[in-house]
């Protein structure tokens, strides 16, 4: 993937003032390695390229 390094605390920070939300200075810490966490398991599927042909399945089945 290119592009600018994703930062969670700049996220974090535009994602909790987007919502109305006020993190307390405890929480932080969990909150940053959660979405850090989040951010590099994402990218396994971002990495998966898909030719454009490729149709959804019509139903999911465990």
């Amino acid at each position: 993937m290119s592009g600018a390094p994703f930062d969670a605390e700049a996220y974090m920070a535009a994602a909790a003032a987007a919502l109305g939300l006020t993190l307390d200075k405890a929480w932080k810490p969990g909150v940053l390695d959660n979405l850090k966490r989040s951010h590099q398991i994402a990218q396994a599927f971002l990495g998966f390229a898909l030719p454009d042909e490729t149709e959804p399945a019509s139903r999911f089945e465990p």
